[in-house]
Parts: structure tokens; C-alpha cells; sequence
């Protein structure tokens, strides 16, 4: 039996070019130069479009601020200067005790101040607020306690007997309410600034010495 004929030359597959020679040819025929620029400008144009037509995050924390946070702080500061049905202002007995040297108005409510000061502190630490907003809610509650605290000396100021002392005591708490108005109004002023307002910044001015506070 014969020997098969070796193959022609025409039927010999001619040699394929290297690999990386192909990955070019291919290239260039898809034009993938191309497509990766435009791909490359769709992320970087799609990024910036999605910045500027998502919602700030100043103005989520503005208004969780504004819904959360400061209705419970304004309630806080009623406590001090407004009256319910079953509790007096804060500065009525004050003026009792300060002017007249009668402790009755506070040796009745103290209890019930310091307890809505204590809720309203809880409600303020619990609110659910994002990051940026964090900062101005501990200005809140650092605001708060501080009139909670002049409460607590003032709940002292009651049970003293000693008229120069009382008087004392009662500057005190005056000084520690005046400070908690001024970081109230800080605070109120940082709530502006998460909107993007420029709100200007200053030491807290000087409370009212001792001596001076004897005198009235």
C-alpha cells in the first residue's frame, strides 16, 4: 500500500503571529483606545453629577437638627422661664428666694425641675442625628445641664440660712443660667452654619462678679 503524498504547500497553515501582535491588531480594530476614554469620562462625569444632585449632607444634618434636636432644647429652656399648671419658672422662685428670702417655691418644685431637666437630657442624647450634626446636639446638652446644674445650687441657696452667703449662692446660679443661655444661643448659631450660613465667632463676654452680684 502506497505512502501518502506530503501536503502541498497551499495546505500548510501559515504561522500565527505572537500574541501580543494579535492583542494590538484587535485593538485597533475595536478602536478600544476609544472606548476606554469614554468610559474613563462617563465615571468621572457621572461622579460629579451625582454630587451635585444628591441631597448635602449639611442639609440632612440641618434639618435633623431642626426636627429632633431643637424643640427639645426650647422645651428645656421653658423650664427656667415659663410656667405649667403644675410647676412654676425656675426664675419666679429664684426672685422669691434672691429678693424676698422665701425658699417655699423652691423647696416645692426643685424635684420636678431637676427630673424634666433629666428627661429632656435623654431625649437630647438619644436623638439620632448624622455625624456632622453631633457636635452642635453636645452643645444642647452641655447648654441644658448647665441650667440643671444652677437648679441644683440654687436647690442649696434654699436651705441656707446665712443672708450674705444665700446671696452668694443665688449669684452663682445666675451666672451658670446666663451661661447656658450664651451656649444655647451658640448652639443656635452652629445650627445656621450646617446650612451653609457664615455665623460669626467670639469669646463668651464676662459674667457678673461676686461683688457686683451682692449688691443687687
Amino acid at each position: 500500500m502506497s505512502e501518502p503524498l506530503p501536503p502541498r504547500p497551499a495546505d500548510v497553515p501559515p504561522p500565527r503571529a505572537p500574541l501580543t501582535v494579535r492583542a494590538r491588531l484587535a485593538a485597533r480594530r475595536l478602536h478600544l483606545g476609544t472606548l476606554v476614554m469614554v468610559m474613563g469620562l462617563s465615571l468621572v462625569l457621572g461622579g460629579a453629577i451625582g454630587r451635585v444632585t444628591a441631597p448635602g449632607a449639611e442639609g440632612d444634618a440641618h434639618r435633623a437638627v431642626e426636627a429632633s434636636i431643637l424643640p427639645v432644647a426650647l422645651d428645656a429652656d421653658g423650664i427656667w422661664t415659663s410656667s405649667t399648671e403644675g410647676r412654676v419658672a425656675v426664675s419666679e422662685a429664684l426672685i422669691a428666694l434672691r429678693r424676698d428670702g422665701d425658699p417655699e417655691l423652691v423647696n416645692v418644685h426643685l424635684e420636678g425641675w431637676l427630673g424634666a431637666y433629666d428627661t429632656a437630657l435623654v431625649r437630647l442624647a438619644a436623638a439620632d442625628v448624622p455625624p456632622s450634626a453631633r457636635p452642635v446636639q453636645r452643645q444642647f446638652i452641655t447648654a441644658v445641664t448647665l441650667s440643671r446644674d444652677a437648679v441644683e445650687v440654687l436647690g442649696h441657696a434654699a436651705t441656707v440660712d446665712d443672708e450674705l452667703l444665700r446671696r452668694d449662692l443665688t449669684t452663682e446660679v445666675g451666672r451658670l443660667r446666663i451661661r447656658s443661655e450664651q451656649l444655647m444661643a451658640s448652639a443656635r448659631a452652629s445650627i445656621s452654619d450646617l446650612e451653609g450660613t457664615r455665623t460669626d465667632v467670639a469669646p463668651l463676654p464676662q459674667l457678673r462678679s461676686f461683688t457686683d452680684g451682692r449688691q443687687r
